[in-house]
């Protein structure tokens, strides 16, 4: 595969990169993520795309959810308070529903 292929060929973003961003992260909470994603969202694993940047600002308005909403929802759910992570990171979340759940990773 060509790197041209990753440029905009028209449009008002004619000769940009699309470049993915990485999803180490997501990928070593899958089971997790699509588990989150269901509950919080609703949606079922095919029908989204998250990666290492992606947040629950990403899906603000899903369901007519709000910031606050989600940090409810995430909870009730998972019985974890992420609403001090101000990024709102996925990653970042996982990782503290993992560790509540199942304790610090050991190495």
């Amino acid at each position: 595969m060509s790197k041209d292929n990753n440029i905009i060929p028209s449009g008002p973003f004619k000769g940009k990169k699309i470049e993915m961003a990485p999803t180490d992260g997501v990928d070593v909470f899958q089971s997790l993520a699509e588990e989150f994603m269901e509950a919080i969202f609703g949606m079922e694993p095919g029908s989204y795309l998250i990666t290492d940047e992606s947040s629950l600002r990403d899906f603000k308005g899903v369901g007519d959810l709000e910031l606050v909403d989600m940090h409810r929802k995430i909870r009730c759910v998972y019985d974890v308070d992420v609403s001090d992570i101000q990024s709102g990171n996925l990653v970042e979340i996982f990782t503290r529903i993992h560790r509540y759940t199942y304790g610090p990773a050991q190495a």
